[in-house]
């Protein structure tokens, strides 16, 4: 009898990364990034508030920048990733609605956990700067999330994909 084989981890990150194994394009990217964030801000509110199926249920009501702004004003996140996870949203959106991202689009900033902001430098040599940098935003949010679930809850988020 052969071993179905199972995935090496169900860590969110982990995740994110198995999904780019195909070298997505921009919009690839940051859907991916989004829709694992938005995974883990779901599981916040399913943890803290009070009756969280009506507001995960509710997908007009409740778009995923309302549960952000929720998520943010219980203090259930720190400015930091609610500055990286807003800028996420704001390329997903730029993206969903022009189907291509201009370097002058994007600012390339990220925030560090110590609060500050920094500029991506990306080498000259690199092909597809907006890629890279998106998933560099995403893999570090994704990173800084995953960690802050860990103080709020002491596990980490777990991805269980159906498959």
């Amino acid at each position: 009898m052969k071993n179905k084989s199972k995935p090496f981890s169900d860590d969110i990150t982990q995740e994110y990364i198995a999904r780019l194994k195909f070298r997505e394009d921009e919009l690839g990217s940051i859907i991916k990034g989004h829709l694992l964030i938005e995974f883990i801000i779901n599981r916040i509110i399913e943890r803290k508030c009070k009756n969280p199926q009506k507001i995960l249920d509710d997908h007009r009501s409740y778009p995923f920048a309302v549960k952000l702004q929720i998520v943010y004003s219980m203090n259930l996140l720190p400015d930091h990733i609610y500055k990286n996870v807003s800028r996420i949203n704001k390329v997903r959106n730029q993206l969903a609605h022009n189907l291509e991202v201009k370097i002058g689009d994007l600012d390339f900033k990220y925030v560090k956990d110590n609060g500050k902001e920094m500029t991506i430098e990306m080498p000259k040599s690199k092909h597809f700067p907006e890629r890279n940098y998106i998933q560099l935003l995403c893999m570090g949010t994704l990173n800084q999330l995953r960690n802050h679930y860990f103080l709020l809850f002491a596990e980490f988020p777990k991805y269980n994909s159906v498959a």
